[in-house]
């Protein structure tokens, strides 16, 4: 017998289009049948995400290297963008 995870793994994927300052980005979603997954970095039904690029700017403005903000953004969010 399978257990949940694998039950809800593998299921492709969903186009989602997103604005962000750089216009607008295509993003490949992976399909979440049971509404299991709760995503951090970008909430679900949010088409905007240039609030993220404009704190991740904010933070090298005020002189922290790339290190401290993939480390702050992982402490946050629990993903690492290295």
């Amino acid at each position: 017998m399978r257990n949940d995870a694998a039950d809800n793994s593998r299921n492709g994927y969903n186009n989602k289009r997103v604005k962000a300052c750089i216009g607008e980005v295509d993003l490949d979603i992976p399909r979440d049948p049971k509404g299991t997954f709760e995503p951090q970095v970008i909430p679900k039904y949010s088409r905007d995400i240039s609030d993220i690029e404009d704190k991740i700017i904010s933070m090298c403005g005020r002189g922290m290297s790339t290190t401290d903000i993939n480390d702050h953004l992982e402490e946050i969010y629990g993903v690492s963008f290295r």
